[in-house]
């Protein structure tokens, strides 16, 4: 028995995703078939959803004999919905970055400052993962904020974010060492905090090693990222004849010389001695920082408004 019906339309397919992911279209170049990605935007908290594709629509079917009226027509068909190929990349949401070479301490500092458990050895590369941790200031009476989040999925709270990323090496920006899956998680993060080893006797060649890595990486935009330098290790520094510099003051004039700012910091983490006078500062840098932001964008937002 004839019925009067029309194609179905399909039904919405959704892939949830965790807040923090960004979506870019893959599309092949023309003359060379190489595939290039077009930013398609990034799925936060305040903006948790993303049309991505179109589905298809159904034909007239059946239906559309009724209205013939003795007169054919061909029926419109049914016509098919967008075919694309996403890449989803997840960048980690925190509030401070820790960037260093391979055992400089970023994970123990991370275990003082947080109630994180990354793995600690004395040797190279023992994190091979990011590890996050929340630090809360010492004054705290459990009165934060509200726990809301701004535009990009970051917390408002007064603690920090804090995410230790795993040791980069020459060649980072380049993905030797998964250096591209390292970098990408400081992208998503305020401030820098970048530790160096005063035990080692390239401290300085390393400190510029990998600010190279940081501008060579992807536009450069982590290079112009606000950083805050922490000399770590000052428990063992500057007491033997293996390290290069004799002293901290010669270590400091070094450094000085080739930093583009003057927030330096010195600590041992193992000892805690001055973790949490940097916290501290951290903690009103990284408020600076989230404010002038924040500023800037309802600036352009006003521009293009």
């Amino acid at each position: 028995k004839r019925s009067t019906r029309t194609g179905g339309n399909g039904g919405a397919v959704v892939v949830r995703v965790p807040p923090g992911t960004v979506v870019q279209e893959e599309v092949l170049e023309e003359d060379t078939d190489e595939p290039v990605y077009i930013d398609c935007g990034t799925i936060t908290l305040n903006n948790p959803t993303q049309l991505v594709a179109l589905g298809g629509e159904g034909g007239e079917g059946s239906a559309a004999e009724k209205l013939q009226r003795g007169v054919y027509r061909a029926r419109t068909p049914p016509r098919g919905g967008e075919r694309k190929r996403l890449k989803l990349t997840l960048k980690v949401v925190a509030d401070v970055a820790l960037v260093a070479v391979p055992n400089a301490g970023k994970s123990t500092l991370l275990s003082k400052v947080t109630r994180a458990k990354p793995k600690i050895a004395d040797y190279p590369f023992t994190t091979v993962v990011p590890n996050l941790g929340v630090w809360v200031p010492s004054n705290f009476d459990g009165d934060d904020d509200d726990g809301t989040m701004d535009d990009v999925g970051n917390s408002k709270s007064k603690s920090l974010i804090l995410c230790d990323v795993p040791g980069l090496i020459a060649g980072a920006s380049e993905g030797i060492g998964l250096g591209h899956a390292f970098l990408r998680h400081v992208e998503r993060c305020h401030v820098i905090l970048h530790l160096l080893d005063a035990t080692s006797k390239e401290c300085v060649e390393e400190y510029a090693m990998i600010n190279r890595e940081l501008l060579n990486y992807g536009t450069g935009k982590l290079a112009t990222m606000p950083q805050v330098v922490v000399v770590n290790k000052l428990d063992i520094a500057f007491k033997g004849a293996d390290g290069e510099f004799g002293s901290r003051e010669e270590l400091e004039e070094e450094l000085k010389k080739i930093m583009p700012h003057s927030r330096l910091m010195w600590i041992s983490a193992l000892e805690e001695e001055g973790v949490d006078d940097l916290m501290e500062r951290v903690a009103m840098f990284v408020k600076k920082v989230k404010e002038t932001t924040a500023a800037e964008e309802r600036r352009r937002e006003e521009d293009d408004g």
